[in-house]
């Protein structure tokens, strides 16, 4: 679950936006799902969240090449990060960290230090949480252990917290497949992930695979991880959506055609123990995204009919108050009956969610929802006579990322209306502070200093080129953006470029 941590709601800091948009107006607003029920809560609802004024963009600072390992392939599950003042890249390798201003040496955590024997299959998108008053990045990684001598080969998680600013582990927690669903079990892709950022708990989705038929084999199951304890509990079937205060909710059932037995579950992280079920009669169900309050679900189901040879789907997102359990109801698709939609939810770490379905990175349809009630508030879809549906790369306190026609967007995440920018360019001169006469580099309180990063710790500026890649940021916070833009395709010694971004404003 995305809810502010102490520090965000103690400081006034300045939200950062990169995008140009074109004006127009919602096409549809409101649900028609029915309201469901609710239960006392039976945890602490989150803290309130920190507003705040946005400046008017953000533009490229830096650009760093991430190099293709010796012997092997391209990584493409490289994917970028942000956590305090720090730009992140992280793949199958580990997690690379520099500082968004260039004011400390990059640092770098191996997924393993065990290269010979442990090899990564997966790695979940970076997850900012604060823990102990430090800005902390969390990262799990599905890994295969070989073995070696007598030990036999098996499948594991590992969750590390790393503090942003050094580099350094302030925890870890190994997972072992072997107890819960017997020897030769492997994991290979996450799922699903969830964290909540005031305690750094996590909660990751894996599909168990058992080579000799495990009791548990070729299930989804939630890996619930804890910091401060440094312990990690297994709950078999069930898929991950949102964590709060150490209690999980999320979705099981067979995920096929004709099963109708989708279920949402909340139930205790540590113990696995299950406090809730409710079930929605859907062939599939599956998590995608949660806000501070509320889980997303997505869930879509054949509807037989008789009297035609026309299939039928009932297709839309449902949601959850974490806290209580209370099932808000379904938001139903506008596009029609005809086929099954999936959609895929961002929460802004404040009080909105943007969800988008179909084809093209999910321009079909988008759906604005308020978090504090878990209920949509506007929309539209492809057949709009006046708007594009955009693809959507990231959201934070207000506003929604990402790009249409080629070209970057940004749109109030609470309306739906286009936000107005500027175009964005490299920037390599002061921008926002005077540097003083001793020479030295005066840091703003953005903690963005006025002297270039472009050319520092191994960054070339010159590789940022936005037909290699839309600039729309993934990863978003108080301090800068980042996301990943490919590479030309001549060079063939660097995988893909990370993109750091500050604010011009």
């Amino acid at each position: 679950m995305q809810r502010p941590t102490a520090k965000a709601v103690a400081t006034a800091a300045a939200l950062l936006i990169l995008v140009a948009g074109c004006g127009g107006k919602d096409d549809n607003k409101g649900s028609d799902a029915p309201k469901g029920g609710g239960d006392t809560p039976t945890t602490p609802a989150p803290p309130p969240v920190a507003s705040f004024d946005p400046p008017k963009g953000l533009t490229p600072v830096a650009a760093y090449g991430v190099p293709i390992e010796s012997g092997k392939t391209n990584d493409s599950t490289l994917s970028a990060g942000m956590v305090g003042q720090t730009a992140l890249v992280a793949g199958k390798n580990g997690l690379t960290g520099r500082h968004i201003a260039g004011q400390r040496d990059p640092w770098t955590v191996l997924a393993t230090e065990k290269t010979e024997t442990i090899t990564t299959s997966d790695h979940s998108e970076v997850m900012p949480v604060e823990l102990d008053g430090k800005d902390v990045a969390v990262i799990a990684y599905s890994q295969i252990d070989k073995g070696n001598g007598t030990q036999k080969a098996k499948g594991q998680l590992v969750v590390q917290w790393i503090d942003s600013a050094d580099g350094k582990k302030v925890a870890e927690v190994t997972t072992d497949f072997t107890a819960k669903f017997g020897p030769g079990t492997t994991a290979g892709d996450i799922s699903s992930q969830a964290y909540d950022a005031a305690t750094g708990q996590v909660a990751i989705g894996l599909h168990a695979n058992s080579s000799d038929g495990g009791k548990n084999g070729s299930s989804d199951f939630t890996v619930f991880a804890d910091p401060k304890t440094q312990k990690a509990t297994i709950t078999p079937f069930i898929a991950p959506g949102a964590v709060l205060n150490g209690t999980v909710v999320g979705a099981k059932g067979r995920n096929q055609e004709g099963a109708h037995d989708g279920t949402i579950v909340i139930f205790d992280g540590a113990s696995g123990k299950v406090s809730k079920q409710i079930p929605t009669k859907m062939d599939y169900l599956t998590p995608e995204g949660s806000g501070t309050k509320h889980a997303y679900f997505n869930g879509s189901a054949y509807v037989p009919n008789p009297k035609s040879t026309v299939y039928t789907y009932n297709s839309g997102l449902y949601a959850v108050d974490i806290a209580t359990g209370a099932l808000v109801g379904q938001i139903k698709t506008t596009l029609g009956t005809e086929k099954a939609f999936t959609y895929t939810c961002l929460g802004d770490q404040a009080t909105a969610v943007v969800c988008t379905t179909g084809e093209n990175g999910g321009t079909d349809e988008i759906i604005g929802i308020d978090d504090a009630t878990g209920k949509k508030v506007w929309g539209y879809n492809k057949n709009s006579a006046s708007r594009v549906v955009p693809v959507i790369t990231g959201a934070f306190h207000g506003v929604a990322y990402g790009h249409a026609q080629e070209q970057p967007v940004m749109l109030d995440a609470k309306t739906g209306a286009d936000i107005p920018q500027p175009s964005t360019n490299p920037s390599t001169t002061p921008s926002v502070s005077s540097t003083p006469t001793d020479g030295t580099s005066e840091t703003p309180t953005t903690g963005v200093p006025t002297d270039d990063v472009g050319s520092k710790f191994g960054s070339d500026l010159s590789q940022f080129d936005p037909r290699l890649g839309t600039p729309s940021p993934t990863a978003i916070n108080e301090y800068g953006a980042t996301y990943m833009q490919n590479d030309k395709a001549d060079n063939y010694d660097i995988d893909k470029i990370l993109i750091a971004m500050k604010p011009t404003a």
